[in-house]
């Protein structure tokens, strides 16, 4: 299994500053359409909604996953992946860190098949995805900074 967390801070100098009100609409939005978020996914389609949640069907680097998600409002978005080679869960987290500061923390347990455990392939995969994560959430912090600042990218709420 692969397992990754990271914590960045959200207001990291960066102008402007972020509340969480913003965060987290931004993070409903980056499910509701991950793909101005994520580079890696090609594809999505919201099958399904219900009750704090949504189903949908991705294609993540060439792969086709379908990804239960579940909102907690203004504290987690969580992601169980059913179908596809790697599946298992991610979350985007907000707290705060020793500080009292807004943080965002992504985290994922991954099992992709075929691959040994400790392999170059997981290795491998578990890097790029945690690329795809890292540079999702500093997108998605960007995204919401320039809505705030009134210059909005395209990606919308």
């Amino acid at each position: 299994m692969i397992e990754v967390s990271r914590t960045l801070s959200v207001n990291d100098g960066t102008q402007p500053p972020l509340g969480l009100d913003e965060v987290w609409e931004g993070l409903v939005d980056k499910a509701r359409n991950p793909l101005p978020y994520i580079a890696s996914m090609s594809e999505c389609s919201v099958t399904e909604r219900f009750d704090g949640g949504l189903v949908r069907e991705i294609v993540h680097a060439g792969q086709p996953v379908r990804e239960v998600v579940t909102f907690y409002p203004k504290q987690r978005v969580h992601f169980v992946r059913t179908h596809g080679t790697a599946r298992g869960t991610i979350d985007n987290e907000l707290g705060f860190d020793e500080a009292g500061e807004l943080a965002l923390t992504f985290a994922f347990r991954i099992v992709l098949d075929g691959a040994e455990p400790g392999s170059a392939q997981e290795k491998e995969f578990a890097a790029h995805m945690e690329a795809d994560y890292l540079d999702a959430v500093r997108t998605t912090l960007k995204a919401v900074r320039d809505r705030v600042a009134g210059t909005a990218t395209g990606i919308s709420a």
